[in-house]
């Protein structure tokens, strides 16, 4: 596929500035929560794929939406368990890229959509306080909500909501029901109470370093027990913990028991 000069140009500037992108300009009729969403990264397991290759899915400024790429790369008929990643305040990095590895190799699609397609978006903190950052985050989420949700190759019952860092701010304060699971890394749920706000009966998983930068040893209260619920506090561990198997291993326990 060849890519207009001023596109090329425009993917350059996207990679160079990947974290702080104050300059990105939308086109006419696209809202900042539908950027993020249709400049995503977004991935879908082996099983799934015709290629029987995990496939991973993107959309250039000006192209097609990837969901058609996608659904021309799905075998007929199935019905693909997705996860949604909200990324931290750096952007979609090594921490996103060894979740989605993680979360693949279980079985589900992987989306994440990126905060930075948002017009005066910058690195951790410099357009606002976490509780604003967070109000825009959430208007994101509720927008890829919806979209995922009229995806008709998208396993309705086994959606599972996913953060780090501000992503799991994020999720801490997302109280509507829907998702199969919440599942909460690097936050101590702060802005609500030390507690998530998710639906009753969510089930819930919270991730958190002992050494973590941020809010050190201190992780969400999680008081429920349906479908693995459980609050983890890896010993020794910074704010970054996808490295750690004890974060990988409680991960996918939790989405046996959550999920299947």
């Amino acid at each position: 596929m060849k890519i207009r000069f001023s596109t090329a140009i425009r993917l350059l500037l996207i990679l160079l500035t990947a974290g702080c992108q104050p300059n990105v300009k939308l086109p006419r009729g696209v809202t900042p929560a539908m950027a993020t969403w249709m400049y995503g990264q977004y991935a879908i397991p082996a099983e799934y794929t015709r290629s029987a290759k995990a496939e991973k899915f993107g959309a250039l400024p000006g192209g097609p939406p990837w969901t058609t790429a996608a659904a021309r790369a799905l075998k007929p008929g199935v019905k693909v368990p997705v996860v949604l990643y909200l990324h931290g305040c750096t952007g979609i990095k090594q921490q996103a890229r060894r979740y989605r590895a993680l979360l693949l190799s279980e079985g589900y699609a992987v989306f994440m959509p990126d905060s930075f397609q948002r017009p005066g978006r910058w690195a951790c903190g410099e357009e606002g306080p976490l509780a604003y950052r967070v109000s825009l985050r959430l208007q994101e989420l509720a927008y890829a909500y919806r979209q995922i949700r009229a995806l008709p190759w998208v396993d309705q019952k086994r959606i599972v909501l996913m953060g780090f860092s501000e992503g799991g701010n994020t999720v801490d304060h997302w109280n509507k029901p829907g998702f199969a699971a919440h599942i909460i890394i690097g936050s101590a749920c702060t802005l609500v109470g030390g507690r998530p706000a998710a639906a009753p009966g969510t089930p819930l998983l919270a991730i958190v370093g002992a050494r973590d930068d941020y809010r050190p040893g201190l992780s969400c209260t999680i008081e429920r027990t349906v479908g693995g619920s459980r609050s983890v506090v890896i010993p020794n561990a910074p704010h970054k913990v996808a490295q750690y198997r004890q974060a990988r291993d409680a991960i996918k326990a939790f989405l046996r028991a959550c999920c299947r």
